[in-house]
């Protein structure tokens, strides 16, 4: 029925975080697949429903097999704090919900609660992860095409010229 959610006790600012930190780890999670595609064209047609943790792995063998030593490097250290990020997310979003000393619902991880605290930390490390592969994927990798440029006949994946 209509507002049922709001049925499970939990704290307004507390869901804020974690869709905070959901979203931004989706974005991160994207910046990741683009690289992917830059590196293997066609790895979007390849994605289906694999995993963040699939994706990780993806980008790390990727990242190895670039020519450039310095854009390599640059990949693979990127493609590392993206695996553990993965690992983080993981443990935030497959937490176990439960009641904190003093009362509030909190998810847990091994006995630890996830406070507001430690998930917006847990955001902010995705966001600096984010910055540094959006800065890859454009900055070395030549980034994405916008839909209007393929349409227009501007670039296609393909022949996008790369730094």
């Amino acid at each position: 029925m209509e507002d049922d959610r709001l049925r499970i006790p939990v704290d307004g600012d507390y869901v804020a975080s974690l869709g905070r930190a959901a979203y931004v780890f989706a974005v991160m999670e994207w910046n990741a697949v683009w690289c992917c595609e830059l590196l293997d064209d066609g790895y979007l047609n390849e994605l289906g429903r694999k995993t963040a943790g699939a994706i990780a792995e993806d980008f790390a063998r990727l990242a190895a097999l670039h020519p450039d030593p310095g854009i390599r490097s640059e990949l693979t250290d990127a493609a590392e704090a993206f695996r553990l990020l993965v690992r983080v997310r993981n443990l935030l979003l497959h937490g176990k919900p439960g009641t904190a000393p003093g009362g509030n619902q909190m998810l847990f991880d091994r006995g630890r609660a996830w406070t507001p605290e430690l998930i917006d930390a847990a955001a902010d490390d995705f966001a600096q992860c984010c910055a540094e592969l959006n800065r890859i994927l454009y900055d070395r990798l030549g980034g994405p095409v916008s839909g209007r440029e393929a349409a227009a006949g501007q670039v296609s994946p393909r022949t996008r010229p790369r730094p």
